[in-house]
């Protein structure tokens, strides 16, 4: 049987509002396809675009650009190698946190500033 994947989030699970985040998919070497899925929906994205990250193991990267509410939500890995598909990851939850006080500024506000001298 084929080891299950794992799954982590860069630089965590918890993102601010229009962060990125990217997932980690990892699993062994000579994989030939990971998936990122979502839970409860047919949503899921794949890439070929495989590396090996140690003689025993192989990952791949799902980035996210601009993190909204809707990317909340449980996520997990698969990976097809030897013509089938693994078993799945446990599920890892992104969490998005929006600024209460904030979220009605203009963008141009929400940006630092340097303060005068």
């Amino acid at each position: 049987d084929l080891p299950r994947p794992s799954i982590s989030a860069e630089p965590g699970t918890v993102i601010p509002l229009g962060s990125h985040v990217t997932f980690v998919c990892r699993g062994p070497i000579g994989v030939q396809t990971f998936r990122l899925e979502r839970e409860r929906r047919s949503l899921y994205s794949d890439t070929e675009d495989v590396s090996q990250v140690s003689p025993f193991a192989s990952e791949a990267r799902f980035r996210i650009d601009s993190v909204s509410e809707g990317n909340a939500g449980p996520y997990r890995c698969i990976y097809y190698k030897d013509r089938k598909w693994s078993d799945q990851s446990d599920y890892l939850e992104l969490l998005v946190k929006g600024e209460d006080v904030t979220w009605a500024l203009p963008q141009s506000q929400l940006a630092p500033r340097a303060c005068p001298q």
